[in-house]
C-alpha cells in the first residue's frame, strides 16, 4: 500500500474518491492494496473479444438503421411533411426515439457512404437539397464484459457507447499505481494504451507512429468540412447537476488529451450551451445576460445522454442545426447514433438475433430478447434491464424464477425492457466479503485500448452500480 495514496490519486484527477452511502457510512471508490493479475494470454482473449464485439455492433447498427423508413431518399422526402415512422415500421420508434431525430441519427451513422446516404440531385420541388458526404467523429466507448480468467470466454453484458466514465481511473490512476508500487515487472505490465491512443505517439526506428484519435478524427472532419480551421476549437461540456465531480473530471481529462494533441479547448457546462434564433447557430454563452460575449460552437464533446437531450425543450433546434446541407451545423461528439444504435440495451437482442447462431462470434454473447417476446418468456434465470438505463438502475436479476437483487430507480418508466440470460459475475473472497468484478474494456477510435475493473460487494454487488469499487490490474 502506498503512503499518501489518497493525495496522489487526487492530484492525478481522482477528486471523487470518497463518498457517503445512504446509511451514512463512507467508502473509498479506489481500493488501495488488492489488484487483479492477468496472463498475457488472458489479455489477448479480452482484446480479441473486444475487437470482434465492436465489429458485430457495427453490423447490428446497420441492421437497426435499415429498419427506419427514413433510411431511403423516398422516405426522407415523405418525412419532411408527415410522420412515417411507427413502432411496427421503425425500430427507432419502437425503442422510444423521437421521430424528429431519426434523420440525423441515420445521417451521422452513414456519413461518407455515397451508396446509402448521399444524393447529388435536387428533387423537382426543391425539398431535398444536394447532400455531400460529411464525417461524424467518435473517439471512445467501453464494453462491460463478464470474464472469469483462463478457460472461460468473455461475454458481453452491455456497451457503454456514448457516455462511459471511469476513464481517469483506467487511463491514469492505475498506471501510476503500477509504476509506484513496482508490482509488475513484465515488459507489457498493464493492458493500458488509452492515453497514447487518444493523443498519439511519434514514430521510432522500426516502429510507425500514430496520430492518435483526436488528430485522426478532426483530420477526417476537416476533409469533409474544409472551411474549418486547421486546429478547430473543441468545447467540452458536462452536466453540473452531477455533484460528485466525476463527470467534470472525466470530461476535463478528455479535454486535456485533446489539448495535448494540439487543439484549442474550453471546458463548459451544459447550461452554457445557447441558441442563436436569428442565425440558427449553437453558441457558448458564458453566463446569463452575457449573450454579447457568445461564441459559435463548431465542434463540441458532451458528456450528456442523447436520450435526455432529444426530449428536452430546444432539442429540435439543435437537430435542425445538424441538418444544415452546407455542413455548417455544429458537430457533436459523441454523435447521436452512439446512443440511438449502440449505447442502449436494445442492442443486446439485436446482436443475439444476428449472431446468436454463429459459433465463432456468438460465443461472446448471451441470449437476449425484448421483455415482451416469446424468447424472454422461456428464460427462468435472467437479468431484466431497461432499454434506457444507466449505472445498473432498475436492473433486476432473477435466478430460477426467484429475484436475487434489484436496483430501484427512475429508469424503465416507459416500460421498455430487455432480458438477458443470467450470467452472474465471478465471485472472489475480498477483505469485507465476496466480491464480483466486471471488466470494462475500453475502445479508442474503435480499437481495444485497455481495461478497468469495477468490483461489487455481496449480493447487491452482482449488479455493477455507481457505489462499486475500482481496482487496478497487472499482467504477470
Amino acid at each position: 500500500m502506498r503512503d499518501g495514496w489518497r493525495l496522489t490519486n487526487y492530484s492525478l484527477g481522482l477528486t471523487y474518491n470518497d463518498d457517503v452511502l445512504p446509511d451514512g457510512t463512507t467508502y473509498s471508490y479506489w481500493q488501495e492494496g488488492p489488484y487483479y493479475d492477468f496472463t498475457a494470454a488472458e489479455i489477448e482473449e479480452l482484446e480479441t473479444a473486444s475487437s470482434t464485439l465492436y465489429a458485430m455492433c457495427l453490423e447490428a447498427g446497420d441492421w437497426m438503421a435499415g429498419q427506419c423508413p427514413r433510411r431511403t431518399v423516398e422516405g426522407r422526402r415523405q418525412g419532411y411533411f408527415t410522420s412515417i415512422c411507427t413502432a411496427e415500421s421503425c425500430f427507432l420508434t419502437r425503442i422510444g426515439i423521437p421521430e424528429y431525430t431519426h434523420e440525423q441519427i441515420l445521417r451521422t451513422w452513414f456519413d461518407g457512404d455515397a451508396e446509402t446516404w448521399t444524393h447529388q440531385d435536387k428533387d423537382p420541388d426543391g425539398r431535398l437539397p444536394m447532400q455531400t458526404p460529411d464525417y461524424s467523429p467518435t473517439v471512445y466507448g467501453r464494453f462491460d464484459l463478464w470474464y472469469n480468467g483462463a478457460g472461460t470466454v468473455p461475454r458481453l453484458l452491455e456497451f457503454n457507447a456514448q457516455t462511459p466514465t471511469s476513464l481517469i481511473e483506467a487511463a491514469v490512476i492505475q498506471w501510476h499505481w503500477m509504476d509506484q508500487t513496482g508490482v509488475a515487472r513484465h515488459e507489457w505490465r498493464q493492458w493500458n494504451s488509452i492515453h497514447e491512443r487518444l493523443v498519439g505517439w511519434e514514430a521510432t526506428p522500426g516502429e510507425p507512429g500514430d496520430p492518435g484519435a483526436w488528430r485522426r478524427n478532426i483530420g477526417k472532419l476537416r476533409e469533409a468540412r474544409p472551411w474549418l480551421p486547421e486546429k478547430p476549437k473543441i468545447f467540452f461540456a458536462y452536466e453540473t447537476s452531477e455533484t460528485s465531480g466525476e463527470d467534470r473530471m472525466n470530461v476535463a481529462y478528455l479535454m486535456a488529451t485533446a489539448e495535448e494533441a494540439g487543439f484549442p479547448v474550453e471546458l463548459i457546462a451544459m447550461s452554457q450551451i445557447g441558441w442563436d434564433v436569428a442565425g440558427d447557430r449553437v453558441l457558448f454563452v458564458p453566463a446569463p445576460g452575457q449573450e454579447h460575449r457568445a461564441e459559435p460552437i463548431d465542434v463540441i464533446f458532451m458528456l450528456y445522454p442523447w436520450e435526455w437531450f432529444w426530449h428536452e425543450e430546444g432539442g429540435k433546434a439543435f437537430f435542425r442545426n445538424m441538418a444544415d446541407p452546407q455542413k455548417r451545423g455544429t458537430v457533436w461528439m459523441e454523435p447521436p447514433y452512439k446512443a440511438a444504435l449502440l449505447g442502449n440495451k436494445a442492442l443486446l437482442p439485436v446482436l443475439w438475433k444476428l449472431f446468436g447462431d454463429d459459433p465463432e462470434r456468438g460465443k461472446y454473447l448471451l441470449p437476449a430478447y425484448f421483455a415482451e417476446s416469446s424468447g424472454a418468456a422461456k428464460l427462468t434465470s435472467y437479468a431484466k434491464k431497461p432499454v434506457w438505463g444507466r449505472e445498473g438502475g432498475s436492473v433486476t436479476l432473477v435466478r430460477d424464477g426467484v429475484p436475487v437483487t434489484d436496483v430501484p430507480s427512475e429508469y424503465g418508466s416507459d416500460g421498455r425492457y430487455v432480458v438477458q440470460e443470467l450470467c452472474e459475475l465471478p465471485t472472489f473472497d475480498g477483505l469485507e466479503g465476496p466480491v464480483h468484478p466486471v471488466i470494462g474494456a475500453w475502445l479508442i477510435d474503435g480499437e481495444p485500448a485497455g481495461m478497468g475493473i469495477r468490483e461489487g460487494l455481496g449480493t447487491a454487488g452482482l449488479v455493477t452500480t455507481n457505489t462499486c469499487n475500482f481496482l487496478p490490474h497487472v499482467i504477470s
